[in-house]
Order: structure tokens, then sequence, then C-alpha cells
């Protein structure tokens, strides 16, 4: 067991969560005492430990793994060399360490997508991997992962789905792959490619298996998009369909312990002992999308619902506590210590819904036009009202019952909503660039012109009870940063910074501003100071952990007797900067999770709570002293 424990991260306290999600891609590294299950999603990439006895199974996220992982590989001597492959949406990634640290792969292609991976059975003798693209074809290492090169001779296609090497690949050389329009095979150790006489109306080919004794049988199955399976008993040469009862084959493993071919399917989980002749029905679950087997241990990932994991034919039972949803946002009510509701959403997410603070979540998308959800603000009298506004592709989506129904007040794809303290002034920004203003819950709009108008991209909007507005632009091609505040047809900018692509920026505006009238923005490692006073000085700068090398994604405060405090969430860690201190300090740790978004209790300045929505979908909270 790898299992770490961080003293400071024990403050956290995970509440609950969304189901699981979906996770892409499945592998299995094995031991003598075990073995190690590695799920990879888009929010990362998650390790299990199942020992040879049953107990409980809790998964640990890796916490300098990449991000949108689409497939996986493990050396077939894992427990001598530790090695997983992981392809991702931007490239290749490999770990020496069973995913403790990673390095990024020299690509011949930078930014290929990486949706199938492949790892040759003689690998501790060769180190001979390969990698299928969404738009690049086929690469190839011989170096164990750590340098790549196209080798697509004879290869007429771009995308390569899925990659199965010959059991005896030492002796032959044979390799197969699954593309757009057929099946493809090299007899050289993937240095040219053929085309076999697949059936051509059966393309796309999804997944690939051979047979354990490929060198006797010659067998190999080919599951496809919408006809099903295919085997040929002759390396390829000929092929029949067979009757399984399912369309889209997303994934082939064969569990050489019990000598059983495996589908998994948009109709569930089959498994076959007799070369595909007669089926079994393993698991009735819609959608399975990705599937390991390895000696007696086979792990299924089903869409939104986690993963499966299988110790006897007759057994799935699900792995809980794996949070792997794209959820980016969180609103709490602004009256969450009494009314216990919070929301959390993201793209393709929709939007979720606690009223029991934060222990049990329920999908509030059907009632939507979108399920892309860029921004929610709830009413400061939400308690009473239950107005709830969100930011959409479909539009700016309004609902008067806490989120349960949903009425479009602008039909315009919208990426930014926000409230004035007082509730009565809601702003919003659209994806051509303009931010409107009403106070009518949308029933009548004004512009606010400026000068993102003439074109940028509004990144961060607020406005405060005297119809302030303060808004961060980045303007040109994405390269600088703006910040400007002001009323309608009167703005300033107050700051002009060139910044990295897709940079995020949290502003502050106290509920009460103080005399000043002061603000803060954070982009990277630094936070400004600024008045919303016209003509006063420039923003100041202040200084944030330069050694921490973390760049803040979430920006709150709250204001006492003593002045102003603020805390900045950065993914691992929490710093706060009190009103009698000039530094920042550390004040939490969230260990291998990382928190994407921060909420501060409404009774902060007695509880110290703060609430966090983890990375994949966990919520939790934490008191920070």
């Amino acid at each position: 067991m790898r299992k770490k424990t961080n003293p400071t991260a024990s403050r956290l306290t995970k509440l609950g969560g969304p189901p699981a999600g979906s996770v892409a891609a499945l592998a299995i590294g094995q031991a003598a005492d075990g073995a190690t299950v590695f799920a990879g999603t888009q929010v990362g990439l998650f390790r299990l430990e199942v020992g040879q006895e049953a107990g409980n199974h809790e998964w640990e996220r890796l916490a300098n793994a990449p991000l949108g992982i689409l497939s996986l590989a493990v050396s077939p001597v894992f427990a001598q060399d530790q090695t997983v492959i992981a392809g991702a949406t931007d490239g290749i990634f490999v770990s020496r360490d069973a995913g403790e640290t990673w390095l990024a792969a020299e690509m011949p292609i930078a930014g290929s997508v990486v949706i199938a991976l492949g790892c040759s059975p003689n690998y501790q003798a060769d180190g001979i991997l390969l990698a299928g693209t969404m738009e690049d074809g086929i690469i190839f290492s011989n170096n164990r992962g750590a340098k790549w090169q196209s080798n697509g001779f004879g290869l007429l296609d771009s995308a390569a789905y899925c990659l199965g090497f010959s059991p005896s690949f030492k002796d032959d050389a044979t390799v197969f792959a699954g593309t757009d329009t057929t099946v493809y095979f090299s007899y050289n150790g993937a240095l040219a490619w053929k085309q076999l006489d697949f059936p051509e109306s059966a393309a796309p080919a999804l997944s690939l298996a051979l047979s354990p004794n490929f060198e006797q049988d010659q067998t190999l199955y080919v599951g496809t998009e919408q006809q099903g399976l295919y085997r040929s008993a002759d390396r390829g040469r000929t092929w029949h369909k067979l009757d399984l009862p399912a369309e889209c084959v997303n994934a082939l493993a064969v569990s050489a312990s019990q000598h059983t071919l495996l589908a998994a399917c948009e109709a569930g989980i089959f498994a076959s002992a007799d070369q595909g002749q007669t089926w079994s029905r393993l698991l009735d679950l819609s959608n399975v999308i990705s599937l390991a087997s390895a000696g007696e241990i086979t792990v299924a990932g089903v869409v939104d619902q986690g993963i499966r994991l299988v110790t006897h034919p007759a057994e799935w039972p699900p792995i809980p506590h794996l949070a792997a949803r794209s959820v980016l946002g969180l609103a709490l009510s602004p009256q969450f210590d009494q009314q216990p509701v919070a929301f959390m959403y993201g793209p393709q997410e929709g939007l979720w819904r606690t009223a029991d603070g934060g222990h049990t979540w329920d999908s509030l998308s059907a009632e939507l036009p979108s399920p892309d959800i860029s921004s929610l603000v709830l009413a400061s009298d939400f308690s009473t009202s239950q107005v709830a506004v969100a930011a959409s592709l479909a539009g700016v989506l309004v609902s008067a019952d806490a989120g349960s129904h949903w009425k479009l007040a602008v039909e315009e794809p919208a990426s930014l909503v926000a409230f004035s303290p007082n509730g009565q002034v809601l702003a919003a920004s659209f994806a051509s660039g303009a931010i409107r203003e009403t106070e009518d819950l949308g029933q009548t709009w004004r512009p606010v012109p400026g000068s993102w108008d003439a074109g940028g991209k509004v990144v961060a909007l607020a406005v405060d009870a005297s119809r302030h507005f303060y808004v961060a632009v980045l303007e040109g091609m994405g390269q600088t940063l703006s910040l400007w505040h002001g009323t309608p047809g009167d703005f300033e900018k107050v700051l002009s910074r060139s910044v990295s692509e897709n940079p995020v920026v949290p502003l502050y505006v106290p509920p009460e501003p103080a005399a000043d009238r002061t603000w803060y923005a954070a982009c990277g490692n630094l936070v400004w100071k600024l008045s919303a006073r016209k003509g006063r000085s420039p923003a100041q700068s202040m200084v944030f952990p330069a050694g921490s090398g973390e760049s803040i994604l979430s920006l709150t405060g709250v204001y006492d007797s003593t002045g102003q405090t603020l805390l900045t969430g950065t993914g691992p860690h929490v710093f706060k900067l009190s009103a009698h201190s000039k530094a920042w300090h550390s004040v939490h740790d969230f260990g291998s999770e990382r928190a994407i978004a921060l909420a501060l209790s409404p009774a902060y300045l007695t509880d110290k709570t703060v609430y966090a929505l983890l990375l994949g979908g966990s919520f939790g909270q934490a008191v920070i002293r």
C-alpha cells in the first residue's frame, strides 16, 4: 500500500457529492500481493490498491497526474518497474513510480489527442509502446514512452481507436489497429501497416482483443460502433459477425484466468466462454465504456456511475468514493448555515443541488435547456425568493423555485452572471462580448457599454449595490488582461497586464465597501488591491507567496472590526491575509485533493468554516483558523 497521510489535510471533512461520473480509461498493474487499479478521467487519475483478501476499497486521487485522460496502459512487469502511461487530450505522460510523479513525453506533433495505448508483451526487453490518436494516426516509442515518433506508413486513416499486440509479439512482431474505416495489421513491429479486408459497413472499429492463444488459434475480435462484434480465426483475413446482443462495443478484454471474452457495450457487459458463440450478461447497466482485466480482477467503467469491480463472475459491486465529474463552480445559499442549500455546476455536467448541507445531491439537468452551465448566482433573499440565475450556452436562465424549473431570460449564449449584494441589479456577459444589466430579472435589459463591445472576452464580472461595475477582459489575442471599473458609459481602466493563455481571474468586491471603495482581483500568483474611486492611485500588488508556485483559482474575504481579511484558494492550499498582517499564510492543505472553488460560511466570523468544491465533484468543509 502507498497510502499517504497529511496531518494538515485531515481537517477537511468530505460531506458528499453527486454520483461518481464517467471513467474513460482503466488499467490494472499486477503484483504478488494483489493488484493496482488505475482509473483515468477528465479530472485526472485515481489509484486503488486491491489485496488478495476482500475488504473496503478506497480510491486515491493522484495529485500530480495529468487531466483529460482518455487512455491508459501499464507495464507488463508493473510489479518491478511501476510504469504507467497515460494518453490525454494534450499528449502522453509517463510515470515510473505508480502514478506519484509524471513526465510529459516528447511527441512528434504537439497537442495530439491520444485515445488508445498499447504495450508490447515483451516490453521489459524491447520498450515498445504504441498510441492511437484522434487526428495524427499511430505513433510509436521504443524507449519506454519517453520519446515518440510517427509510424503511419501504409495507414490511410488519421484516427486510430484501438490497438492490440500479439501475445507472441517477440517472435511474430504482429500488431493490429482499428480505425475509422477498417482494421490494419503490421507484421514488422508497427513499422508499416496494411489494410485488412474488414467489412467496410461495420467500421469504425472501436475495440480490439486477441486470443491469449493467438499463435495457435489465430483469433482476434473487433468491436464496432453500430454493427456489434466481429471475429476472425485466420489473423484477420476473413471475418464473421458474432451473435452478441448489442450494437456498440466500447471495449473488449480477455480474462485469461477464467478463459472468458468480455464485451463492454451500450447494454452492459457480456461474457463468452466459447469464442463468442454464446453469451451471458454479467452486468445489466447502460453504457459501459471502459474495461480492464488481469488475473482474478476485472473492472468496468460505466457512464455517470463510476466503476464496478468483479472478483467473481456473479458479483459486480460498485467501488464507492470515486469523484470524477467535470464540475467547476459552487454557489451556496446566502443563509447556508440556516438553509443548507447549495449548487454545483459545470460544462456538460448541468446542475446539482443539495438541500441537506452537501450530504446528498440531486441532478437538476432534466429541466435545463442546456447542460453547459458556466456561471450561477443566487439572489440575496434566496431563502424566501428562491431565485437563481445561470449563464449557459442556451442563454441566461432564471429560476424562481431553487433550480427545479427554469425559463430563458435571454436566448443568446451567456458566459457570466452577477447579482449586486442587495439583489436589485443582475448583470450578464455574453459570448458576443457584450455586457447587459436588468433590474427586473431579465424582463428588460440595458446595455453596459465599454471596451469589450469592440472585441475581447469578459472573464470576470461583478456589480455593487450602487450599480458600479467591475470587469476583467482579455484583449487582443487573449494575451492581455485589463481590469475596469465604473458605471455604464463611464468606465476607467485600472490595470493592463500580459497573461498566459486562458487565465483564471477571480474578483472580490466587498459587499459593504470601505471608505476608499477597495476591491480586489487576482491572476496567476498576484493579488491586486484597487480603488473604485475614479482617478485614484493605480493597482497595488499584494505580494503572494512566491515560493508556492501555485496559481490562484478563487478569491474571497470577510470584513470585521479589525479590517479586511482575504482568502485565496490555489487548489492544493488556502492562503489567508489578515487585516493586521502584511504577509499571506497557508492555512489549509488539501493533501492529494484539489479545491477548485471556495465559499465562506455565512457565519465565518464565528465558525471559521470554509466550504470547498473539490476537483471531481466532492463537497467538503474545513475550519480555517
